[in-house]
């Protein structure tokens, strides 16, 4: 069908009125920096901020390398003379450097290995350039015979800075790339797919440049925004084509069948996008900045790309529509008579495949208490990543590549030389401390410092300990010593992370319910909703612990980010069986009808959400991994609770005297 020239200007002009901010955008989240020292995953205000800030006043920065010399298997296999003493040429250059407040050396290593702390104190607190430099001085300044390995919490921030740039490179086009293939192949037009892709794309371009003009940093967390937002907009944008080919395939007019198409899902579609931002705002409120970032601004994608969809949709589908072929008249023919039998079995089924979800649940809840929180940041790399094996080295050869201090204020009892060794020789028997990190530090105005070496292990195991610390000290009568330091942030904060998320998913659910009960304007509507899309986060926890695997802050987030999209296609099934039922059609011929008609846009949106966060697991980071396989699984689940769970519960509902209804007349 061929449309004329003149009623094109308006909707060009409506075209290059998005794309111009588009571009602009785009191109400023392009130059996304990156948070080198994971500032955003620091939460503000806590008493484990407050500590490190008293401590960095009166000891300076918390910011310490690890190095170890290993002699190679050359010759004799062990650290000579000459080595030693081009070693010690070494450290007396490095302690020189502006921004190394001391080098010191480890106790003695043996004949074959050397360990040396350098304690950094960056102007600013800007150390990247620094640890940069350090680390290619260390490497180049030691004897050609001697393995170096270095590591420390410092080089591993700035490992994962650049391992993040690396990351959203790999994935996104990835994503995009499996999305675009799977849509040609399940619609063949390239128009179709542009007008699917286009608002999400938009949407992806406005938070990059928008999180470029707040400010904001790229961090572990928001390398995940990108490949989420092209995911969750192409998953409603199916419901928005189907719609549309729909009404095509009636005869109508490319024009028509899309004002058709938007007058018919503008309610559903809009609660849908509600229900989602409500599932990402359950993060908003996390102690974690970037994590609450993330939340924030993965809700407000939603709504642009809601706001994209209805501008621009139609506009798309004008310009780029098929024209309505034959084949798009039979499209679905197929699908619908297989829904129908479908249907008829599953309802047949109804009573057993209750009583199995109903056991499953059960099974999944007992599961869930088992389930374990832990986060160790190295986890976030490869097991074979270079770094992951340097810090190993270095913990085998020094017990520990990390340190945490207890800070004793001037009038605190351990702010003796005998208390404090006693205590430190008590702190040092504990396990997960590899021993002493030196002697205590003494400021100038009488606060003590002891630090430890922590031994590798998890957020769990290290909150555990920094409590057995600090209930030793209290044991003594020092109340007001602390434990701190970038190691007990780090921890505490991964923990207090992955709590909140949980605790959000579990907020949002229950305002998910009262969404529901406002949108569909029925109790028995609302609790029906949230079945199938509480059954997914159980499965998932629950699989999780049976698998022995803790939450870590990828996998924590999923039951949030996922609450929110999993819901859509239940929205949509529910919205088209309350408009059955309001003009009396019996609920097993609704159920049918529902099948029939809009089984084929659930089975596209689940294949192409599970698809697009499938795609991410090609990622190198283990957050990316973990993330994209358990939201694929959760895609997978709550599918199968739409089309099989939610038919069993629905032909439940109770019905009122009929009319004679015929469905064709619903669908004609």
């Amino acid at each position: 069908m061929s449309h004329p020239t003149h009623n094109r200007w308006p909707t060009l002009w409506r075209v290059l009125l998005l794309a111009l901010p588009t571009l602009w955008l785009g191109w400023l989240g392009a130059k996304l920096p990156t948070d080198v020292a994971n500032r955003a995953l620091k939460a503000p205000g806590t008493p484990e901020a407050q500590a490190l800030a008293a401590r960095i006043e009166g000891f300076g920065r918390d910011e310490e390398l690890f190095a170890v010399f290993e002699a190679l298997p050359l010759g004799s296999g062990q650290l000579r003379e000459p080595e030693r003493l081009a070693l010690e040429r070494l450290r007396g250059e490095l302690s020189a450097v502006a921004g190394v407040r001391r080098i010191d050396v480890a106790p003695h290593q043996g004949d074959t290995r050397m360990g040396w702390a350098l304690s950094l104190d960056a102007p600013g607190g800007d150390w990247t350039a620094l640890v940069e430099a350090l680390q290619q001085r260390l490497r180049d300044g030691a004897p050609r015979t001697v393995r170096v390995s270095i590591s420390g919490l410092p080089a591993a921030e700035l490992v994962l800075a650049r391992e993040l740039q690396a990351e959203q490179a790999l994935v996104v086009p990835w994503v995009a790339g499996v999305l675009c293939v799977l849509l040609l192949a399940l619609y063949r037009h390239v128009g179709l797919v542009l007008a699917i892709l286009v608002p999400p794309v938009c949407s992806m371009l406005w938070l990059g440049g928008l999180q470029a003009l707040a400010g904001r940093e790229l961090t572990p967390v928001s390398v995940l925004l990108p490949p989420v937002m092209l995911t969750v907009g192409v998953a409603a944008g199916v419901h928005w084509i189907e719609a549309y080919l729909e009404r095509l395939s009636d005869g109508r007019t490319p024009t028509q069948a899309a004002a058709a198409a938007v007058d018919e899902l503008r309610q559903p579609a809009l609660l849908a996008a509600l229900t989602t931002v409500i599932g990402f705002l359950a993060l908003a409120f996390n102690a974690i900045p970037a994590v609450a970032d993330f939340g924030a601004l993965a809700a407000l994608g939603v709504a642009l790309t809601y706001a994209f969809a209805a501008f621009i949709t139609p506009t798309l589908l004008g310009l780029l529509a098929p024209e309505p072929r034959s084949a798009l008249r039979r499209r679905g023919r197929s699908t619908e008579a297989l829904g129908a039998r479908v249907a008829d079995f599953l309802v047949g089924h109804a009573g057993a495949i209750r009583a199995a979800a109903l056991l499953l649940t059960l099974v999944g809840l007992a599961l869930c208490t088992r389930l374990e929180v832990d986060n160790d940041p190295l986890r976030v790399l490869p097991a074979d990543h270079p770094f992951r094996t340097e810090s190993a080295a270095v913990a085998e050869a020094l017990g520990g590549a990390e340190v945490f201090d207890v800070l004793a204020p001037a009038n605190s009892p351990l702010a003796d030389p005998v208390r404090m060794g006693l205590f430190a020789a008590a702190v040092c028997a504990l396990d997960g401390v590899a021993g002493p990190a030196g002697p205590a530090w003494i400021s100038e105005r009488g606060d003590w410092l002891a630090r430890f070496v922590l031994a590798p292990g998890g957020s769990a195991q290290r909150e555990s300990l920094f409590q057995n610390v600090e209930a030793r000290a209290r044991a003594l009568g020092a109340d007001s010593a602390r434990v701190t330091g970038l190691a007990v942030q780090v921890a505490r904060d991964s923990g207090r992370m992955i709590r909140g998320a949980l605790g959000g998913a579990l907020a949002g659910l229950g305002l998910l319910g009262l969404v529901f009960w406002i949108g569909f304007r029925s109790l028995r509507f609302a609790l029906l909703a949230l079945v199938p899309n509480a059954l997914p986060c159980i499965a998932v926890n629950a699989a999780l612990a049976a698998w022995g695997a803790p939450l870590s802050f990828a996998t924590a987030i999923i039951s949030s980010t996922m609450l929110g999209l999993i819901v859509d296609d239940t929205i949509h099934l529910l919205h088209r069986f309350r408009e059955l039922r309001a003009t009396h059609v019996e609920p097993l011929a609704a159920i049918e009808a529902v099948y029939q008609h809009g089984g084929r846009a659930i089975v596209i949106t689940s294949l192409t959400l599970a698809a697009g966060f499938g795609a991410g697991a090609v990622g190198q980071l283990t957050t990316s991994v973990e993330f994209s396989v358990l939201a694929a699984l959760t895609i997978v689940t709550a599918f199968f609770a739409d089309l099989v769970l939610l038919p069993a519960l629905l032909v439940r509902t109770r019905t009122e005297p009929q009319s004679s209804v015929s469905l064709e007349a619903q669908y004609p």
